[in-house]
């Protein structure tokens, strides 16, 4: 790996800790930023959000306790990165409908937009999912 690609490695697995970061403290004003507006998000049941529909859904509904991300890999391929690794997710739901947990494998697209480093994409393919 030369130093550029090394260093936007680096900056990539900070940008997503911040996501995560985000996410368990209901930042979405911090997650527009990180997101890019062409976002595709893929869940765990497999229900498809882009920007606006995810900020309708995604994250409003439950309240996160866990994020945590793992074996993470990062590839720069110039202005776009690909980003795969574990995520262990619990969320508990708002309306009192139960605690979702996901163990699950995720991969991630990254790209520049306008001068800075943005998840265009998201899939997450559970291993283990439960609700209680």
């Amino acid at each position: 790996m030369t130093n550029t690609t090394t260093d936007t490695a680096a900056l990539l697995l900070d940008l997503e800790a911040q996501r995560c970061d985000a996410m368990k403290h209901g930042d979405f004003a911090r997650l527009r930023e990180i997101l890019h507006p062409g976002l595709t998000h893929v869940h765990a049941k497999g229900q498809t959000d882009d920007y606006e529909s995810y900020f309708r859904s995604g994250g409003t509904h439950v309240d996160y306790h866990q994020v945590d991300r793992s074996d993470l890999q990062v590839t720069v391929l110039g202005e776009a990165a690909l980003m795969t690794g574990r995520q262990q997710l619990v969320a508990v739901r708002k309306d009192g409908s139960g605690t979702v947990r996901i163990d699950s494998r995720v991969l991630q697209v990254w790209a520049l937009h306008e001068g800075r480093w943005r998840q265009l994409a998201f899939q997450t393919t559970p291993l283990q999912m439960s609700v209680s």
